[in-house]
């Protein structure tokens, strides 16, 4: 799960992102967050750990993520996690319309998450038109009015107190963004250039003089926009390179353990059924070593690391196995999980269930 928190401009009608958020599924893991203060300093936390990089060291390691600071370009940070995501975060000086610092974020994932990703960045199955799926499920048409897609999609995935990774500083609180998250009403109209204003910043944006914005890549789109909007050719330069960044780091991006796709991930059983499940991972690397282990077993279950074998005699009730699959060569883990939902049996008659 990833959050972003954004904060209006003096225009009162844009935001610019002041936050970033997220942590693996991982049951072992802690939420990280990325923010700037209200001193326009930045603060970067795992749980309730304050992080911060001593002098000549650019990495810090966790047990599910890293978090890099480019050697080179200090306002840079990549944050990998051995699930197989990556953000990149880079730290921007605004000059217009008044000086403040804002992230600038990127994000890509790897195979693995094909068809499994949902929110504002859309359902990663190259499928453009279920992008904009709100969070009750209902997919809004992408031709739609700016408004509506702002009220039917963008609003539904706002951060609800209960769900918020952020740490907040004195005053603030999870229940005052989700306030201001109500009342704010963003603009809706497209920002207006003139002839001079449209090849000036076409010409930061990298866009040809007579091309078309329905040709325009995504960078180049987020780079016109906040230009128009903030008149910053910095702030603008910065969201175009940021879109031209994530190309590179979905290249060098390696895919986790994949798991048999014909595994289940819910089953229901009889009490006293003898359930006999083969699960497996393996790698599209040849170098890959592939490490199983067990992070739950329900009651009286064994998982054979040799074998792939999980083996459990049913008992009444609700319970799960966890399996973690760790690419030892490349330090990237996923895990599969099967629910069981296991009622009385019928004495009359003797169960007995193996997939293989």
């Amino acid at each position: 799960m990833s959050q972003i928190r954004t904060i209006p401009l003096e225009s009162n009608n844009v935001t610019v992102t002041k936050g970033f958020a997220a942590k693996s599924s991982d049951p072992e893991s802690q939420s990280v967050s990325i923010t700037v203060s209200r001193s326009e300093n930045l603060v970067m936390r795992r749980g309730n750990e304050l992080l911060e990089f001593e002098d000549n060291i650019h990495m810090l390691f966790f047990p599910e993520i890293t978090i890099e600071r480019n050697p080179i370009d200090s306002t840079i940070l990549i944050l990998s996690w051995t699930i197989g995501v990556t953000v990149q975060i880079k730290l921007v000086e605004m000059v217009s319309p008044s000086a403040a610092l804002v992230l600038n974020v990127a994000a890509s994932v790897t195979d693995a998450f094909r068809g499994r990703t949902y929110g504002l960045l859309g359902t990663y199955d190259g499928e453009p038109t279920n992008d904009l799926r709100a969070q009750n499920g209902i997919v809004v048409n992408s031709n739609a009015l700016a408004e509506e897609i702002h009220r039917q999609f963008g609003v539904t995935w706002a951060i609800h107190t209960d769900t918020s990774l952020f740490y907040y500083e004195s005053g603030q609180s999870a229940e005052f963004f989700e306030n201001q998250n109500r009342l704010f009403v963003p603009s809706f109209t497209e920002p207006i250039n003139t002839a001079v204003e449209d090849e000036s910043i076409r010409r930061t944006c990298k866009i040809a003089s007579d091309s078309a914005s329905s040709s325009w890549n995504a960078a180049q789109r987020t780079c016109y926009y906040d230009m128009s909007i903030t008149r910053d050719e910095t702030f603008a330069q910065t969201s175009f390179d940021a879109g031209d960044e994530i190309l590179s780091i979905k290249a060098d991006l390696i895919n986790p353990p994949l798991f048999n796709i014909e595994l289940p991930v819910s089953m229901k059983a009889k009490h006293g059924e003898r359930i006999r499940l083969t699960i497996d991972a393996t790698s599209n690397y040849s170098t890959s070593v592939i490490v199983l282990s067990a992070d739950h077993l329900p009651n009286g279950a064994t998982f054979n690391i040799q074998t792939k074998v999980f083996e459990w005699t049913a008992i009444e009730g609700e319970d799960y196995v966890r399996i973690r699959a760790k690419d030892s060569t490349y330090n990237l883990t996923s895990t599969h999980e099967i629910v069981f939902q296991v009622e009385l049996a019928d004495e009359s008659s003797a169960i007995r269930s193996e997939i293989q």
